[in-house]
């Protein structure tokens, strides 16, 4: 196999020229050298594509089918010369791309592997925080739930106060007082409803972010792991993969004997942006 020739298509500079040549865009040069290099075989690839032209329409005599057939095999034979030519030159480039593949490929792999503890580490201390977070949520709700409770009690004391004043009043001051236990009342509602909200928010998602844009955060996906295989339905028996995951993703699925159907954190990191 002949080598690949070096791309080498700048004009020959003239005398008293003292200056470096105009770069040749490598597509550009690639191209300009397959014509040159293959210049006969395009030629070669015009004639014959006249040719098809010209051949009878429809064929009326023996001798025609015979022009016609070897035409058709002179066709045949140019492009699997041309074929040939193909990979001849595409082999360099192939060979080419595997070098590039492998040379980014092992170091993406190297800086991958040793950056995994780095990330594990990452996820243990989101995990911390997120324990304490949600320990904080919960006393949080308690308490909440606590003063709505309270706040009704004495929403339900000063609205049965205002409206046993009113039954009684006699005069515009106890009228006033009976008036006083009603806003007394709302307020007390009021506080009651921001406590049942209070206790019934959900906590935020937790993230750590970045000194310089980046945040780093969990994606919950929900999948499985094989616990006993003799009670696995026999519409999952195959235990294909897509199959499970859309039952479980899709259809909500989260009870299969023989299957433990859970929810998988994973640690995502998102660069500035």
């Amino acid at each position: 196999m002949s080598e690949t020739p070096v791309l080498s298509l700048e004009p020959t500079p003239g005398l008293g020229h003292n200056h470096p040549p105009e770069p040749l865009d490598p597509i550009d040069a690639l191209e300009m050298r397959l014509a040159k290099t293959h210049r006969e075989m395009v030629v070669r690839f015009i004639d014959l594509e006249l040719g098809c032209a010209r051949v009878p329409n429809p064929l009326e005599s023996e001798a025609d089918a015979a022009a016609a057939t070897d035409f058709i095999a002179q066709c045949q034979a140019h492009i699997k010369k041309a074929e040939a030519a193909h990979k001849q030159e595409k082999e360099y480039f192939l060979k080419a791309g595997r070098i590039v593949d492998a040379f980014f490929k092992r170091r993406r792999t190297r800086l991958t592997g040793v950056l995994a503890p780095v990330a594990v580490r990452l996820k243990a201390y989101r995990d911390q925080i997120a324990e304490l977070d949600a320990k904080r949520h919960e006393e949080a709700r308690r308490a909440g739930e606590a003063e709505a409770q309270r706040a009704a009690e004495e929403e339900a004391e000063y609205r049965d106060a205002a409206n046993r004043l009113v039954q009684d009043a006699r005069s515009p001051a106890e009228r006033q007082r009976a008036a006083e236990h009603w806003l007394l009342a709302e307020a007390a509602a009021t506080r009651a409803a921001a406590a049942q909200v209070a206790a019934t928010t959900k906590p935020e998602p937790i993230h750590i972010r970045g000194d310089y844009g980046s945040t780093a955060y969990v994606r919950k996906t929900w999948t499985f792991e094989v616990v006993d295989l003799d009670q696995v339905p026999r519409d999952y028996m195959s235990l294909d993969t897509d199959v499970v995951r859309e039952a479980i993703t899709k259809d909500a699925v989260r009870d299969i004997p023989g299957l433990r159907i859970y929810q998988a954190e994973t640690l995502h990191v998102r660069g500035a942006a």
